[in-house]
């Protein structure tokens, strides 16, 4: 990215976080001053947001604790976040659980085994983490917020609000800094790391980033940040001296300098391995998966093999020459190397650090693995595996006690796990903050969440992968597979599945329940048609039609104005836009779009949540919305003539639908 469009985005994305921090997360909340424009009336529950209250309104310390009595604190403070964080408060450990479906944070007793007190938030919490104070950090995933709240003097009580601030859209990973004088938040879809100041959670400075950010590190010399991506062969550098926060990349496609033809995803956790020396960080593990996105050249009827087409590991970043470590990713084996499908962490979700030994929770085979942190791919040394509840998302080790604890957010469970050598791998105890659904999600699609997230389900796949495997939180993988029709992306799934039949990219079948049985046999799965299959068929089908879309950050005047020039000349009959995609969606047609001698017809897709899709077209030959733009004039609408500015404004119309 050019200085002159990393300041083009980074400028007014900060004048607009600067203005709208606010205190408040649900009706409990004290108020802050408010200006006279904004005494409206406040819709219960919901946060208080008053863009006037700026840095000459707010008090210097506004984020502060407002009470010196005793709360719990972390034994060894917690620099980086995960969905469940531990403190100490006299002889008892208390967890901190980050439970998105309820939008609540609860509080639990690990050595009474009981849960103590649930706070409502006004979104979906991402992630938490424990400031040395007691003082609790949290991203709130659907609400684009960062808040802070304290703990009472009695955990059976709520924790108190105390400040909060927008950021960029679906915030989820958060790193304070060791003097906690700043707490960096990667926001996923909004591709950003953004930079709070954590007395007042004033923007100091945000960095655009690519696609999906969801873990960020910072070492203790406070250099530079590392942010791992859910998609995109990287790991994000940002140099935290440079006055304009240069960004650069570890390829993770590039060993002893060659390049792999192996792409890597997954990548939700991030980890540093601290030697002797605590300033000094000289290992990075980054848990994923390594996929092999020609695998199905090898058969005209399957996409991939059991042999090539995953591989589960621990990237091992040297931080030093900021370069991979271990094997070549294209000299990778497949899931044999790791157990088998059974077996393989191929939707790593969680990880952990204790002493040389890395704790990684997985999706998909509710397990969390013990590795060897020292091992130049931890993936391929697994000392133990602890069974889990469903779904687990989020690990925290309690220091010098030998014992971990774990979030499991389909279960809506905590697991506690010895880690004592010779003892049992069940967990110690299962501690149940509640046995009723979520809300939003009935008994059906409840069970298709969890057959979502299923690996080894031969149904499925024959190698192990599951629907979330390319289809990571219900989005894509950014991937261009070989498949038996020629080269062809993955589309998104999540808030599109409404739009109605054909599906596929030829539009071949009639009905999602069709769609996906033969998406299964391509996968070389057996399907599920009959009997109890057919049932779990209902319910994988009823979640793909409720998985949560992306909550998008609210545009700025400026913004909206763009918005709406792209929106008219979207609708304009010139450019014809609209006759395939009526408002954006689809008109359920198929089109010879692609040039061929062989005139294929494509299946006309939905434009929802396009902007956060690249690359573009059925085979990914675009990498960004402009380049489709002035690449298919008159195979796709007629936008050849538009002014630079015109097709910047349809870019920036297509980026907000």
């Amino acid at each position: 990215m050019s200085l002159r469009s990393r300041l083009a985005w980074t400028a007014p994305l900060v004048a607009a976080l600067a203005g709208a921090c606010t205190s408040a997360l649900h009706a409990a909340a004290p108020k802050p001053p408010r200006s006279s424009a904004a005494d409206e009336a406040q819709t219960p529950g919901a946060a208080l947001i008053s863009p006037a209250w700026n840095d000459a309104l707010r008090p210097t310390n506004a984020c502060a604790r407002r009470h010196a009595h005793s709360i719990p604190r972390p034994e060894l403070p917690a620099r980086q976040s995960s969905t469940i964080a531990l403190a100490r408060q006299a002889d008892r450990t208390i967890a901190y659980v980050a439970d998105a479906d309820r939008h609540a944070l609860h509080t639990v007793d690990i050595d009474g085994r009981s849960l103590l007190a649930t706070t409502p938030l006004a979104g979906a919490p991402s992630q938490l983490v424990v400031l040395a104070d007691g003082r609790v950090a949290v991203s709130l995933r659907d609400f684009n917020r960062v808040a802070l709240l304290e703990p009472a003097p009695a955990p059976e009580e709520k924790l108190a609000p105390l400040c909060e601030a927008r950021t960029p859209s679906e915030p989820t990973g958060l790193f304070v800094t060791p003097n906690e004088a700043m707490i960096f938040v990667a926001s996923g879809w909004g591709r950003a790391l953004t930079v709070f100041a954590v007395d007042t959670l004033d923007v100091r400075y945000a960095v655009p980033l690519p696609r999906e950010p969801r873990a960020v590190y910072v070492e203790p010399s406070g250099r530079r940040a590392f942010v791992s991506h859910a998609m995109g062969d990287q790991i994000s550098i940002v140099d935290l001296e440079d006055p304009l926060h240069a960004l650069r990349s570890v390829d993770l496609r590039r060993h002893n300098g060659e390049t792999s033809s192996r792409r890597t995803g997954q990548g939700f956790v991030l980890t540093a391995l601290v030697g002797t020396n605590p300033e000094r960080v000289t290992r990075l593990l980054a848990p994923m998966v390594s996929v092999d996105q020609d695998a199905g050249s090898i058969s005209t009827e399957t996409y991939g093999s059991r042999f090539l087409a995953a591989a589960p590991l621990v990237a091992v970043v040297d931080t030093t020459s900021e370069s991979l470590l271990g094997r070549n990713l294209s000299v990778l084996g497949g899931l044999d190397d790791v157990g088998g499908p059974e077996k393989a962490c191929t939707l790593p979700r969680a990880a952990a650090l204790v002493g040389d030994r890395l704790l990684l929770g997985c999706l998909g085979v509710d397990a969390v693995l013990e590795l060897d942190a020292r091992a130049r791919d931890p993936m391929h040394f697994e000392r133990r595996r602890f069974r889990v509840a469903a779904g687990p998302t989020g690990v925290a080790a309690e220091p010098g006690r030998e014992r971990a604890v774990v979030w499991s957010q389909f279960a809506a469970a905590v697991s506690v796990l010895d880690l004592h050598e010779g003892v049992s791998t069940m967990p110690a105890a299962e501690i149940f903050v509640s046995k009723e659904l979520p809300p939003g999600l009935n008994a059906v699609e409840a069970r298709g969440r969890i057959l979502f997230h299923a690996t080894n389900d031969p149904r499925i796949s024959g190698d192990g992968r599951a629907c979330a495997s390319c289809h990571i939180d219900g989005r894509e993988d950014g991937i261009t597979w070989q498949t038996p029709e020629g080269r062809h992306q993955t589309i998104m799934l999540a808030g599109r599945m409404n739009e109605g039949a054909p599906f596929g990219w030829r539009g071949e079948t009639t009905t999602l329940r069709h769609h996906v049985g033969r998406t299964m046999k391509r996968l070389a799965g057996r399907g599920v048609f009959s009997g109890a299959d057919s049932a779990d068929l209902d319910a994988l089908i009823a979640y793909l039609k409720v998985m949560p879309a992306p909550v998008r950050a609210e545009p700025d005047e400026a913004r909206r104005a763009l918005v709406a020039r792209g929106r008219a000349l979207f609708d304009d009959p010139q450019q014809g836009c609209a006759t395939c995609h009526p408002g954006g969606g689809t008109d359920r047609s198929a089109y010879d779009v692609a040039r061929s001698p062989f005139r294929i017809p494509f299946d006309t897709p939905s434009l929802r949540f396009v902007g956060g899709t690249a690359p573009y077209f059925h085979d990914g030959r675009y990498a960004t919305l402009g380049d489709l733009l002035r690449g298919v004039d008159g195979t796709m609408g007629h936008t050849g003539a538009l002014s630079h500015d015109e097709l910047r404004a349809l870019e920036a119309y297509l980026e907000d639908l």
